[in-house]
């Protein structure tokens, strides 16, 4: 991502420039005459188009500053602030989510400073809740709940992880990969799952896996709000959190369809539009109709999309019809 720096100085200047030279992303520098307005507006400004900041000046400025723009740790940029020698580079805003821990052991690396982070887990070497879930591109059920167990595991409780994908962690004392049954020895419990949870841990917050596919074929003129339904009930027939979707996926001739784009919009997810011709290659593989092969030149949509867009996935629910269109159901197959 990119990368914004903002100086007032010409010391400062020469170490946003050492900075740019030596990171592995795109870096726009901003001095005194590129500001618009006061350097309070113009951080307004850069709150809007980047996620990546970096202030070259006085930590007491940069808190006065971006003040009035923050929102919370979901929403705000990573903020860094480093010394005009270079010498120090702070984590100050957003370390987990917003990734400025990370960056600012980047920044630090290549310019050989040193990193300045005071986040309790990263401190400590452990695992932190929001961490976890952007790592494996999951849903956080709440961030309250994630404070409280990241506490968990810093404080040293006995925390418990139940995933339904392989999880490499460090060996730590307190956390442990455990079964359902083993659940009521631990204090708090991380569910790592696209599932409905019926009887949970009394202190838990599950991670909804972000990775199912929705295979989609339709009539034309087919209307969002029953597509949504069908999903939604889909969901709840098979036990699948509706957090858990990643995309959808339909023929490319299906490019403009509303019904399709409103569903993508209500879900916010993406569309994946499957090429006819890549159909073709796989379309034998399942249930096909003439009648839509001859509508629009393969023989079938919703299964050979969702199956594509997977990367070959198990399939959860085959081809379901509803009144103007189908779905399927694909669990993404996970990187070998």
């Amino acid at each position: 991502m990119k990368l914004a720096i903002v100086t007032l100085t010409k010391g400062g200047l020469a170490t946003a420039e050492k900075v740019k030279r030596n990171i592995d992303t795109t870096v726009d520098i901003y001095t005194k005459d590129k500001f618009q307005g006061t350097l309070k507006s113009f951080v307004g400004v850069l709150f809007k188009e980047y996620k990546n900041i970096l202030f070259i000046m006085a930590t007491g400025i940069v808190v006065r500053v971006i003040s009035p723009y923050i929102k919370d740790k979901t929403r705000d940029p990573a903020i860094m602030v480093m010394d005009e020698q270079g010498r120090f580079v702070i984590s100050l805003l957003s370390g987990h989510l917003g990734g400025a821990n990370a960056y600012t052991e980047k920044i630090a690396k290549g310019i050989g400073a040193i990193p300045v982070i005071t986040t309790a887990s990263d401190v400590l070497g452990l695992i932190s809740i929001d961490m976890l879930a952007k790592r494996l591109n999951c849903k956080m059920e709440s961030l309250k709940k994630a404070k409280e167990i990241t506490a968990d595991i810093v404080n040293g409780k006995r925390v418990g992880i139940c995933t339904d994908i392989p999880l490499d962690i460090p060996d730590y004392n307190n956390i442990k990969i455990v079964g359902t049954e083993s659940i009521n020895n631990f204090d708090s419990i991380i569910y790592i799952t696209n599932k409905i949870i019926d009887n949970t841990h009394s202190r838990s917050i599950q991670l909804t896996l972000k990775n199912i596919v929705v295979g989609v074929g339709c009539r034309r003129g087919i209307k969002g709000e029953d597509m949504i339904h069908g999903i939604k009930a889909l969901f709840d027939e098979i036990g699948l959190k509706i957090e858990s979707i990643k995309k959808l996926s339909s023929v490319d001739i299906k490019k403009d369809e509303q019904g399709i784009l409103q569903a993508s919009e209500h879900f916010r997810v993406p569309v994946e539009f499957i090429d006819r011709t890549e159909i073709r290659m796989i379309e034998e593989n399942f249930d096909v109709s003439e009648f839509v092969r001859r509508t629009i030149g393969v023989g079938g949509v919703s299964e050979p999309c969702g199956y594509i867009s997977s990367h070959n996935g198990r399939c959860l629910m085959k081809k379901r019809k509803f009144q103007g269109f189908t779905l399927s159901v694909w669990e993404e197959r996970l990187n070998e």
